[in-house]
């Protein structure tokens, strides 16, 4: 049995993907705050419509039949960094990372993240449950 093809896994498991990646831009903003000219990043939240979007059916792919025919081809999420940050704060070097905000964004971003670890361990238990296999 595949949890992603029940809707509410496949859902946490790309917001569970999408907070790590704004974690890890977030970490970048706060290495970079003392790198002049330096503007935060930010990643776009995806809607809730996309969260809860089925696989695209027909869709058609490529496919390379010797190595070299198709350089690169990247798989995973590409959620970008759609949002770059104007800052309420420049500093006289250029760089507009304000720690505080930074910190309040991953400590925010963790909290989702957890609730969605939680949300997704606790569907896990309710499908053992009724399967008869509580553990």
């Amino acid at each position: 049995m595949n949890l992603n093809d029940i809707p509410i896994f496949a859902a946490l498991q790309k917001r569970m993907a999408w907070l790590s990646a704004r974690h890890d831009v977030l970490a970048q903003n706060v290495a970079n705050a003392d790198t002049p000219n330096y503007r935060p990043k930010d990643l776009v939240e995806p809607s809730f419509a996309e969260l809860v979007k089925g696989p695209e059916t027909g869709k058609v792919t490529l496919r390379a039949t010797q190595a070299g025919h198709i350089p690169g081809g990247g798989a995973g999420h590409d959620f970008g960094t759609g949002a770059v940050s104007s800052g309420y704060e420049t500093a006289p070097s250029g760089n507009s990372v304000v720690l505080e905000e930074q910190l309040i964004k991953v400590a925010e971003t963790q909290a989702e993240h957890q609730l969605s670890a939680n949300l997704y361990r606790k569907h896990v238990e309710m499908i053992r449950i009724a399967l008869g296999r509580r553990g």
